[in-house]
């Protein structure tokens, strides 16, 4: 176990450095010892911690975080490698990400205040600080054995320590810390370096093809840090003038006292489109909607259908991590009626909420008609839901009626559709999509970790891990109508879903067009081949046969770890009666950037909906090496930002007279929030 959390707590270390910015560290480090040390006197009410082991400690952590800078991020190939969950769960996943990880932090550190400032006698002190209650009545205490842990900690600590070389000087009542001065000369020639290499190879890739798109129209941003603008994005004509709007959601956007509330903000189109300025959604924003729950991040999933059948769009807004102040992440789902000629409503009309704990509900969300009476509803998905197990998921749908008016709460017991995953941890629901055969709906869900087995022992040497599968459903039934399973282990085939109209060799076909972003592709140069790991991959299906979807082709990414189908959008950008396929690439990197510091610029790939060839489309390429993603493209968006998971979240927006459409991409930067207009 203990070599377990090593290796894990490692791998947070090595991501952390790879994608995150840590130049704001201070070469020199003070700690107020003895003031720490009465601290701890004054909680237990005898020593318990000495004043040498807390210099000893904090010392190891000084030593280690710098350590890090200097070394670790270039470990990121080989952890990554190992399993994808880290790389794309670090920041977001409900329980332990660094964002929860954030929000309980600043909990812990409210309460530490509190205790500071009133003493302990009315708070509940488990050995777990997760549970530490100021305001509910005392619990007893658990009784665990905690002197194996202690010793272990600390000869392993002693050990550390006696053999660096350390640079401290004591003071009256504390000890000051100072790198040395050849670590930092160290680490200031090689940011140097990078920044100039960087850019000069983006420079020259950027100046090779016409194709590239690297200034966007107008960039749209927050100054609010990881509030996470444009994790979900969609359009539609809310005010109802002819012209499509944007609507963003920020579930990460923070207040003070008020952690990860969420915003989803509202930006009315018009004749020409977007306005095309920067501007800060804040300030200018014409419409913005805040969740009131703390880490809810109200406004990770959005929808737009009319719920209450009154003839004007109502918006649904997902925020799946509800309930984290109670550690039952249950979610909730809020809607916010339209009306005609004021926008939507200032506070939800209707709140849907799950009575699992780990429920996540509100994940993702989709507006089709699951009913067949040709008016949108409202479909949920909870990946991390029980499901009749652990993490299986299930889709949930609320048919839309003109009494959800009069209905102010409803439950995933009130659901009028209901479908749940197979297997234990297959996060069945992660994505959804819906297209139209006929007169039949075909709702789509994705299930990117299912796993081929027998008996679903992952240990047995025959598992598959995270193949991925795709459910393909034509309710009202709740039979499936057709599975397609990945083959790729670890490729998370479904992890992003599409659909559309595109002209393969000739032929128009509706199209399913699935994402496994984390599958390995073969690549050459010349006559040599090797493997990209997790370069990821977008495959085409065939939607002609219903009930037996046929692989058409299929794109690959052409950098390792650049997730190549992270998301796929499909839409009609010409007005041709055709969809292009716009796939994401977002944390693509340009070589140099992956080996000295980290990456997740990203790409965007557009590619024409009349589409010459099928089979292995980018393995047919113009120079020696293979696969060539840019090769078949139309146009590539190149972010304007490094270090910003670009593509993360993509949609298009309709504007003017000649239904020309704009292409809207999220951003993630280190410094501000964008959502790319181009």
């Amino acid at each position: 176990m203990w070599s377990f959390f090593i290796l894990s707590s490692s791998g947070g270390d090595v991501v952390s450095q790879f994608e995150l910015d840590f130049s704001y560290l201070a070469s020199s480090w003070y700690v107020p010892v003895k003031d720490l040390a009465a601290i701890y006197k004054e909680f237990y009410g005898k020593e318990i911690i000495t004043e040498s082991t807390i210099a000893e400690c904090t010392y190891l952590l000084f030593f280690e975080l710098h350590g890090e800078r200097l070394l670790v991020g270039k470990l990121f190939p080989t952890f990554a490698s190992k399993s994808p969950f880290l790389v794309e769960k670090f920041h977001e996943y409900f329980l332990g990400g660094v964002d929860d990880m954030a929000f309980w932090t600043n909990n812990i550190f409210e309460l530490t205040s509190h205790m500071l400032e009133n003493g302990t006698s009315d708070c509940y002190l488990p050995e777990n600080p997760l549970f530490i209650n100021c305001t509910k009545e005392h619990k007893e205490n658990h009784i665990r054995n905690k002197q194996s842990k202690h010793e272990h900690h600390k000869n392993t600590t002693s050990l550390l320590t006696e053999t660096l070389e350390k640079n401290i000087n004591y003071t009256e009542r504390g000890v000051q810390f100072n790198i040395q001065p050849w670590a930092t000369k160290s680490l200031r020639l090689i940011n140097h370096a990078f920044k100039n290499n960087v850019w000069r190879a983006l420079a020259a890739t950027h100046q090779k093809s016409s194709k590239h798109i690297s200034k966007p129209a107008a960039s749209y941003f927050l100054t609010s840090p990881y509030a996470r603008l444009g994790w979900a994005l969609i359009s539609a004509d809310l005010n109802q003038d002819g012209y499509e709007d944007l609507v963003a959601g920020a579930p990460g956007y923070s207040t003070m006292g008020h952690f990860q509330i969420g915003r989803v903000y509202v930006v009315y189109g018009n004749q020409s489109g977007l306005p095309p300025e920067d501007m800060d959604l804040d300030g200018k924003a014409d419409q913005i909607l805040e969740g009131h729950q703390p880490s809810g991040r109200f406004g990770s999933a959005l929808a737009v259908l009319d719920f209450n059948e009154d003839g004007v769009p109502d918006l649904a807004i997902g925020a799946p991590s509800v309930g984290s102040q109670f550690l039952t992440y249950k979610g909730a789902v809020y809607v916010y009626f339209g009306t005609e000629g004021r926008g939507l409503a200032p506070q939800p009309n209707v709140t849907i909420t799950c009575q699992y704990s780990y429920c996540n509900f509100g994940w993702s969300l989709l507006a089709a008609d699951v009913d067949g009476n040709g008016n949108a509803d409202l479909v949920v998905g909870s990946p991390y839901a029980p499901g009749g197990g652990k993490q299986r998921g299930f889709v949930v749908a609320f048919y839309s009626h003109f009494n959800r008016s009069d209905q102010g709460l409803l439950s995933v017991q009130d659901a009028n559709w209901m479908v749940e995953g197979e297997e234990n941890y297959a996060w069945f629901g992660f994505s959804l999509a819906s297209c139209q055969l006929e007169n039949v709906t075909l709702l789509l869900i994705g299930s990117p970790t299912w796993k081929t087995c027998s008996s679903c022992n992952p240990l047995l040497p025959d598992v598959r891990q995270s193949v991925g599968k795709v459910y393909g459903y034509s309710p009202p039934s709740t039979e499936r109508w057709f599975e397609i399973t990945g083959d790729k282990e670890m490729g998370r085939m479904g992890l992003s879903l599409a659909s559309g109209v595109l002209s393969v060799a000739g032929k128009t076909r509706k199209v399913l067009v699935a994402g496994a972003p984390t599958a390995d592709s073969s690549s050459r140069i010349l006559f040599m081949s090797s493997v990209l790991h997790q370069a990821g991959l977008a495959l085409v299906y065939d939607l002609s046969n219903s009930t037996k979807p046929s692989l058409l082709s299929t794109f690959s990414g052409d950098k390792r770890f650049s997730r190549f189908g992270g998301d796929i959008y499909l839409s009609d950008l010409d007005s041709d009666g055709l969809d292009e396929m716009i796939v994401a690439s977002p944390l693509r990197t340009n070589g140099v950037t992956s080996i000295l510091s980290g990456g997740a610029a990203g790409r965007v790939y557009i590619y024409n909906g009349r589409q010459a060839s099928s089979g292995n489309v980018t393995g047919h390429c113009t120079s020696w090496t293979s696969p060539c993603p840019e090769d078949w493209a139309q146009y590539v968006l190149i972010s304007p930002e490094e270090l910003s998971r670009f593509g993360s979240s993509i949609t298009t927006v309709k504007s003017g007279t000649k239904v020309r459409k704009i292409t809207v991409v999220a951003c993630f930067t280190a410094s501000f929030y964008l959502t790319c207009i181009y």
